[in-house]
């Protein structure tokens, strides 16, 4: 089901604005996107052949800001962890706390929360970068995130200061805080 396309600005407006704060704090960005194999045509079928790849579906949204110095990661499972090139490029980047939004939060989001949260990673959660098919099952997808020990903190949250960097605990800030990954 798709995400009605209020729900999709939202989400696009908080990752902009996300990326230009990563951009400024340094922070390595990597992003994820859907891709099926074409010779997948049951699930194809119930995806009504959405992010197919190398169709436009499978692309990352044009409208989001997507820096050349950015990685993109293709997954074709609801844990983005499930391509192993996820968990690779975080650890020798030294990175062990990420901040994630998308679509589906009872889904993918939280799959994706869950593999991280199951490999050690400290976890924050954009609440207004996140959406779903229903209101109602944004709002059981930010619940459940909850309960993995992940962080959920609003854009402005995490934007209120632009030398910050996430934490488990909070926010640092990086001027204190050099030695450790962002």
């Amino acid at each position: 089901m798709p995400v009605s396309p209020g729900n999709a600005d939202w989400v696009i407006s908080s990752a902009n604005r996300l990326v230009m704060h990563a951009e400024r704090a340094g922070w390595k960005q990597i992003f994820i996107k859907n891709e099926f194999l074409k010779s997948d045509w049951i699930g194809n079928l119930f995806r009504k052949s959405a992010a197919i790849e190398g169709s436009v579906g499978a692309e990352i949204d044009p409208r989001v800001a997507l820096p050349a110095r950015s990685s993109v990661i293709s997954k074709s499972k609801l844990d983005a962890f499930t391509n192993p090139a996820l968990g690779e490029e975080l650890k020798s980047a030294g990175i062990r706390r990420i901040v994630i939004l998308g679509v589906m939060a009872e889904g993918c989001v939280f799959a994706t929360v869950k593999g991280a949260r199951s490999r050690g990673f400290s976890v924050i959660v954009v609440s207004d970068g996140v959406a779903s098919s229903r209101d109602f099952l944004k709002r059981f997808g930010l619940k459940i995130i909850q309960k993995t020990g992940a962080s959920v903190r609003e854009c402005s949250e995490i934007l209120q200061h632009d030398t910050y960097t996430p934490a488990a605990d909070g926010f640092h800030s990086a001027s204190r805080r050099k030695s450790e990954s962002r």
